[in-house]
């Protein structure tokens, strides 16, 4: 089993470095680039990294333009701002290897010990709201069911409908503020897809602000985005 690790940044510079040297070795890192303007490209460039400059915005364009460049049998999805924590590659990769073998394994923020640092009480409430909804609606059983931090078989994205196209407004207003991790978990337990998590901490961000009480000091626009998610999950209920 072969295995590329994705990697989309956007003026991650700090992240980078705090953060790649912990990656362990994998056939193959991709870093998809938003338009950065930090060094974040050059500095990756320097390190052997394979860079994929994309020509839409948003992280569902990111990972779209992505799967075509992505050659290893699983796509492990990965943030470089210090979220997704390089010490669960390893398991997460040994949970695709199980028998029988999962479709995809999400590293879960909210399974046994695992906690998220960068949570605020707004954006916990909204992951668990969310994830409790895609439950109860498409016979899910996550507890997790937003994060980017997961590893799935190269060819599930493309089985479940996620590289097309949909209208330029649905793309503006949903596929812009939403990456297709929610999608992905709505439409996996739809197709009935094995499925799987395991722990795993969500360190701080680097180099984005520090949280406030109600909304982390971030790129993120989070009304935006549980908008976009109320709609994402709305339409797949009426798309059942």
């Amino acid at each position: 089993m072969t295995a590329t690790l994705v990697v989309p940044i956007l003026n991650e510079l700090r992240g980078l470095k705090a953060v790649m040297p912990r990656v362990p070795v994998l056939d193959q890192i991709l870093v998809v680039d938003g338009g950065s303007t930090d060094g974040s490209v050059e500095w990756c460039i320097r390190q052997g990294y394979e860079v994929l400059i994309q020509r839409r915005p948003g992280m569902r364009a990111a990972l779209q333009e992505a799967w075509n460049k992505v050659r290893g049998d699983v796509l492990v999805t990965f943030s470089p701002d210090g979220n997704s924590d390089p010490a669960r590659i390893v398991p997460l990769l040994s949970a695709m290897a199980a028998r029988p073998a999962p479709d995809m394994v999400i590293v879960s923020r909210y399974l046994d010990w695992a906690r998220s640092d960068d949570d605020t009480p707004l954006t916990r409430a909204a992951n668990r709201f969310f994830t409790h909804w895609i439950n109860r609606l498409f016979n899910g059983h996550y507890t997790d069911a937003l994060v980017l931090f997961r590893a799935y078989r190269r060819e599930l994205p493309e089985r479940l409908g996620l590289l097309e196209e949909r209208s330029p407004a649905w793309e503006r207003f949903v596929g812009r503020y939403v990456s297709w991790e929610p999608m992905l978990s709505i439409r996996a337990a739809k197709a009935g897809c094995v499925l799987a998590e395991l722990p795993g901490d969500e360190p701080a961000r680097i180099g984005h602000g520090r949280p406030g009480v109600f909304l982390p000091e971030s790129r993120i626009n989070h009304v935006r985005v549980g908008l976009a998610m109320a709609w994402l999950v709305a339409e797949e209920a009426w798309r059942r």
